[in-house]
């Protein structure tokens, strides 16, 4: 990542828990190469501007450790950095901070306050304690319309209107606010590839883009499947269409450079596989809500095409990029494929077998890499080799030769605090038992 403003900033002006300036500007390019380009919380271009100058205004000293706290996942040098509760790591001591400061800010909240909260939930998620974030979360919506964040700006300066456009985004659905239609309003990435002469830029304003217009389809999903709203098994199919057509529209007027032939970097793979996910979710639920589907060639081709190209951009994202950098969105599609393959193993009247077990010790090398860097990996992981049958455990001989006991058992019980469903294979269906929290708490009887 190149940008001069790195150089600028000073640890001194931040921080007390860093002590150098080259340690807070490796942590810096750390979080913006992996979190940020997939959940920006803020508008990167004044947040540095501001944290080089030593100013307030997009730049907060809670928001430098809430970014300083999700960094530590994804930074190398830091050991041990997936043992959140672990009072000696680097990142227990940005969030123990950042939680302090939010203490004192709360109260009298300003943008970078409702940014932070962004950062921090994102980073209780990444340590499988989605219940603590959400509840930053649900602090920042609260803040966020003491700010009439949602409502149109009449007064101030472009500056001004983008930060505040691009941080009610961040929050999800927000319809209302207008997304700026400058290249420049949302900042881009520099990078300097070895082999190249000059920096390359990403062109990170049409990811911005794509990525809120595709949140939307997605929010309205989650309206209409998890609300109070009872649907008849007719209306289901009405909106499942509904949303395909959605998709399919958004898809097929992908810019240029998110097409495709075109993806290369991993928030562009991702992007491509959030959407396939969300396909096979809406068409699995159709074949469970309408019998015609369960026999609709059409529907059926679909959603083996789906399938297939999912696992293929999971495959593309481990031969581009590997599985050893950060990404906490990056579990979630490993779980999807692991668990919807490793159900397969020993049905020997499936075609592909060899394909199937690659691709089992393919999620499981991921989830274990990831588990480096976050405990949500570590807990996922360990739910999937469970839950395969013990015919298929010498698949996972040469990734995890790590001995089990009880102690580690007791470890996840203990720092857990997810209501995350995973091992879902379509919506409309009751997730209690799939939460990750009780998944982990019923590992004992799963063994048995």
């Amino acid at each position: 990542m190149v940008d001069p403003r790195l150089d600028q900033i000073q640890v001194t002006d931040w921080t007390s828990i860093i002590e150098d300036n080259e340690s807070l500007r490796k942590l810096l390019q750390t979080y913006f190469l992996t979190e940020y380009t997939f959940f920006p919380a803020f508008q990167k271009d004044y947040f540095l501007q501001d944290m080089a100058l030593g100013r307030k205004e997009y730049c907060s000293s809670l928001l430098v450790h809430a970014v300083l706290a999700s960094a530590c996942h994804g930074y190398p040098s830091t050991n041990h950095r997936s043992r959140f509760w672990n009072p000696q790591t680097l990142g227990y001591r940005c969030l123990t901070e950042a939680r302090r400061l939010w203490e004192l800010e709360i109260g009298h909240a300003q943008l970078t306050t409702v940014q932070a909260a962004i950062v921090i939930s994102i980073v209780y998620d990444a340590n499988g304690s989605d219940k603590v974030g959400r509840s930053y979360l649900t602090q920042a919506v609260a803040a966020a319309h003491a700010l009439q964040l949602f409502s149109s700006q009449t007064n101030g300066d472009d500056r001004e209107f983008n930060a505040r456009a691009i941080t009610a985004w961040a929050l999800f659905g927000l319809q209302a606010i207008p997304l700026p239609k400058q290249d420049e309003c949302y900042g881009d990435f520099v990078l300097r590839y070895p082999s190249a002469k000059v920096p390359v830029s990403v062109n990170y304003a049409n990811t911005f883009r794509t990525l809120s217009e595709f949140r939307i389809i997605l929010n309205d999903v989650a309206a209409v499947f998890f609300s109070d709203l009872r649907n008849t098994p007719d209306a289901t199919v009405d909106r499942i269409k509904g949303f395909c057509i959605r998709l399919d529209s958004w898809y097929r007027t992908l810019p240029p450079d998110l097409e495709a032939r075109e993806i290369s970097f991993p928030w562009q793979l991702k992007l491509h596989m959030h959407y396939y996910n969300l396909i096979i979710y809406l068409l699995e639920t159709l074949r469970m809500t309408s019998t015609p589907a369960l026999v609709d060639e059409s529907v059926q081709k679909v959603l083996r095409d789906a399938k297939i190209k999912m696992e293929t951009l999971i495959r593309l994202y481990y031969l581009r990029h590997g599985f050893e950098s950060y990404d906490i969105f990056i579990t979630n599609p490993l779980a999807f494929i692991g668990f919807m393959q490793a159900k397969t193993l020993n049905d020997s009247a499936m075609e592909g077998l060899e394909s199937r077990r690659s691709t089992v010790v393919l999620v499981a090398k991921g989830l274990r890499d990831q588990s480096q860097n976050c405990y949500l990996a570590r807990l996922v992981f360990r739910i999937l080799k469970v839950s395969m049958e013990s015919e298929s455990h010498f698949l996972l001989k040469e990734i995890d030769n790590e001995e089990e006991d009880g102690e580690e058992q007791r470890v996840m019980e203990e720092q857990v605090n997810s209501s995350w469903p995973i091992d879902l294979e379509w919506i409309d269906v009751d997730p209690e038992k799939k939460r990750l929290e009780n998944l982990i708490k019923g590992i004992k009887e799963l063994e048995v």
